[in-house]
């Protein structure tokens, strides 16, 4: 299935703003489609399946982070995806 997501919908999944996702696009850390409509605007669109890797590295991201600190180990902040 190639499903695609609009950006607000990946905002909704994610659990981030529209403009979080803007900015995952627009940072290249997240892969996405754009396409022009009928009114001639350019829409982004973002696969199912990107999606879903994407937040499978932000999970693992998180479980290595956890990880370190119960290790006492430094953890940088903030999500390097």
């Amino acid at each position: 299935m190639n499903e695609l997501f609009t950006t607000n919908e990946t905002a909704e999944i994610l659990g981030i703003s529209p403009v979080a996702v803007a900015n995952l696009l627009r940072d290249k850390k997240l892969p996405g489609i754009k396409k022009r409509g009928d009114d001639g605007i350019d829409r982004w669109f973002i696969r199912r399946e990107d999606v879903a890797l994407y937040c499978a590295g932000l999970a693992i991201f998180n479980m290595l982070q956890h990880k370190a600190r119960i290790r006492g180990q430094a953890v940088e902040e903030g999500v390097p995806l």
